[in-house]
């Protein structure tokens, strides 16, 4: 005796990756109509990868391009991207690109590293940020 798929007796409810589903996938016109279904047969691992690959692509359709400003997922170029914070309040924890700009301007704003220069503190060394101790 044949059973119909509502039949409460094949309801599952979980699944394994080796489990077969199957489903009705659209036929479509010339004009994008439909005129019918077609069968079609997944492994439940096959499946959830499509679906998660799917959701991904939504998703980063919709993140900005650039670190937020409060933190958050980001894309950086093809790469999700997660930032804490970004580093504009004193305290807060940097993002890489933050702390790379910071670390930059601190170099750029050191003064240049020369004997007898009289100045305990970071001096920029050929682009090395170096601490002296010169004031003995």
């Amino acid at each position: 005796m044949p059973q119909l798929a509502s039949d409460p007796a094949l309801t599952q409810t979980s699944v394994q990756a080796t489990d077969l589903l199957v489903f009705l996938r659209p036929v479509l016109n010339a004009q994008n109509t439909v005129t019918g279904y077609e069968p079609c047969n997944i492994t439940a691992n096959n499946f959830a990868v499509s679906v998660v690959a799917l959701g991904l692509l939504q998703l980063g359709q919709t993140l900005p391009t650039k670190a937020p400003e409060g933190g958050g997922l980001w894309m950086n170029g093809d790469v999700f991207a997660y930032s804490a914070m970004t580093g504009t309040a004193s305290g807060v924890p940097l993002s890489p690109q933050a702390l790379a700009a910071s670390l930059a301007a601190l170099l750029a704003a050191s003064p240049t590293m020369g004997a007898g220069t009289n100045f305990n503190g970071f001096q920029n060394n050929a682009g090395v940020a170096t601490q002296v101790d010169d004031g003995k």
